[in-house]
């Protein structure tokens, strides 16, 4: 793992949200626990990794036809859907994780352009 590109791809995150990011994480999927972030929340890691894993569970026993290649949850929280939860598996034994102020970032500009600059960039620095 080089943890320095890690950093350097979770600052640059940040920047090209524009003041939205309220929190970012990289976590083990075994653990839960942070390895590298910004603004770390260790209990929303270790809370989502369990609801990331229970969902990928759930879809699977549904019968929905996803297909086992979509690694990325995107929940919108709040009454006005202002508060945007992003998780994404980066490898079999990382996933990210953020909180986004979608009042302040646009989810267009995060679902279009900085998640797939990033996502590819971390997954070469985790393995």
């Amino acid at each position: 793992m080089n943890l320095k590109t890690v950093n350097s791809v979770l600052a640059e995150i940040e920047d090209g949200l524009n003041g939205g990011l309220s929190t970012i994480d990289v976590f083990s999927k075994s653990t839960g626990m942070t390895v590298a972030g910004v603004r770390s929340s260790p209990k929303a890691c270790a809370l989502f990794n369990i609801l990331s894993e229970r969902i990928t569970e759930t879809i699977k026993k549904s019968g929905l036809p996803v297909p086992d290649y979509v690694s990325q949850t995107l929940l919108r929280l709040g009454e006005d859907g202002s508060v945007m939860i992003v998780v994404v598996d980066l490898t079999d034994k990382y996933r990210m994780g953020m909180a986004v102020d979608v009042q302040k970032a646009s989810l267009g500009v995060l679902v279009s352009v900085v998640l797939p600059d990033a996502i590819p960039r971390l997954r070469d620095a985790l393995r």
